[in-house]
């Protein structure tokens, strides 16, 4: 599969050259692992199954970027190349990996059938698809947010419900208590709207806790979307218009400095979170 000429082609290069990491640890214990080792690999809690990684891998990157084969039987007068699309959809790939994990004679424990412990499960399978896709497309954002041009005319981000979820978790909260972290006082950098809308500058501190795992056991130690595992949240430009009419920015301000991904993510190597500090 090749990348050169996608839009998010550093994204999907990156998910593309993780390694595929077979793993008895719980999410817990993977969560106290180090943040470098899991920004690096491709892996699933209590998944051993090499063979299966591999391929929940390769269906990640076919749902981000199917590719165009020729094929004889699909020429026409207006398909004169014989072009046709060549990726999978959710549907087709988790059957893919249900059949695979049936191949593999991968059967659940009588009491985790059905449940999210079920690597076979919609609900597990669905989980892994969608966490590694929407991390690739959340960082490809990101990487298209840090170009020049698009920091001076969105300077900042709003974090907002893109998903609707059956419960909730409190991203208000979150917000305020990530801001909190960063020293900064409301108003300084990150805000909340009189109508609650949680805007920050690019590159503000504040994204760095919100998705860290050393203040939320759920987080994915990421600066982008989505933050938490199953979070349903996004974020979305705010022009500069916007920032200096809510009191985020004032006419002189220069607009945020553009950050490549080792120093985005620097901020979290290394880290120990809540779970290794209880073991030591």
């Amino acid at each position: 599969m090749t990348f050169s000429e996608h839009p998010f082609a550093a994204a999907l290069k990156s998910l593309g050259d993780r390694n595929v990491r077979p793993t008895s640890m719980t999410s817990a214990e993977l969560r106290a692992a180090s943040v470098s080792m899991r920004q690096q690999s491709f892996f699933s809690a209590q998944t051993l199954l090499e063979d299966y990684l591999d391929a929940a891998k390769e269906s990640v990157l076919s749902l981000l970027h199917p590719t165009t084969e020729q094929r004889a039987d699909r020429v026409t007068a207006e398909n004169p190349e014989g072009n046709v699309t060549v990726g999978l959809n959710d549907a087709y790939a988790r059957t893919k990996l249900r059949e695979l994990l049936k191949q593999l004679g991968y059967a659940p424990d009588a009491a985790d059938a059905g449940t999210i412990k079920d690597l076979s499960s919609d609900a597990r399978i669905q989980l892994v698809l969608r966490t590694n896709k929407e991390l690739a497309q959340g960082q490809g954002n990101w990487l298209n947010s840090q170009r020049t041009g698009v920091l001076e005319s969105f300077p900042a981000d709003e974090l907002f419900r893109l998903e609707d979820r059956a419960v909730k978790r409190d991203w208000l909260t979150r917000w305020r208590l990530a801001g909190d972290q960063t020293g900064d006082p409301i108003g300084t950098g990150w805000t909340v709207t009189p109508g609650g809308r949680m805007i920050a500058l690019k590159n503000h501190e504040i994204w760095n806790w919100i998705g860290s795992s050393e203040l939320f056991e759920d987080a994915l130690d990421v600066v982008w979307p989505p933050f938490a595992f199953n979070s349903g949240m996004w974020v979305r430009d705010v022009s500069r218009k916007e920032c200096e009419e809510i009191g985020l920015m004032d006419a002189a301000d220069a607009a945020p400095e553009p950050q490549n991904i080792a120093s985005a993510l620097s901020a979290f190597v290394g880290k120990l979170s809540k779970y290794a500090e209880a073991a030591a």
